[in-house]
């Protein structure tokens, strides 16, 4: 008696991954003096809060999703909800030239990386190669960054 072959599994294609677009805005950046002087020079966006998901802007302070528009980013960035909302936030004293956030009790947000992070990670991050290069870039950007007149 003979032994029945054994099915073959379906072949599945699977599509390539199609190219995605990469969008780059220009960066505006902002000279930020710390209570002892210090200057630190980060992106208008990140200062704001603003953070890309996809083809949407999201502002992590006034948790508005807009769509991916320059136009559109600047004027929520300039409005006076925006303004006041982002008072309401300011740096930790504690952190001092991290520029760390509190955006509640579980979450912070990092201007200088234009992250958020959960409160358990915040060490951790401020820790990490990627901001102390980060930190490290803001800083030096202060010492060559000059401002239009």
């Amino acid at each position: 008696m003979s032994v029945p072959a054994l099915r073959q599994p379906k072949k599945i294609h699977i599509e390539e991954k199609k190219a995605t677009i990469s969008f780059t805005e220009p960066q505006n950046y902002l000279i930020v003096t710390l209570n002892d002087g210090q200057k630190l020079v980060v992106s208008s966006d990140a200062y704001h809060g603003m953070l890309t998901a996809g083809e949407l802007f999201r502002c992590v302070f006034c948790e508005t999703e807009m769509v991916r528009d320059v136009i559109c980013k600047e004027r929520h960035k300039s409005s006076e909800n925006h303004r006041k909302i982002l008072e309401s936030y300011p740096h930790v004293e504690e952190f001092k030239e991290n520029l760390i956030r509190k955006l509640s009790a579980g979450s912070h947000y990092c201007t200088v990386c234009n992250v958020v992070v959960t409160s358990h990670f915040i060490h951790k991050h401020i820790a990490s190669a990627v901001h102390q290069g980060e930190l490290q870039m803001a800083i030096g950007r202060a010492t060559s960054y000059k401002p239009f007149n």
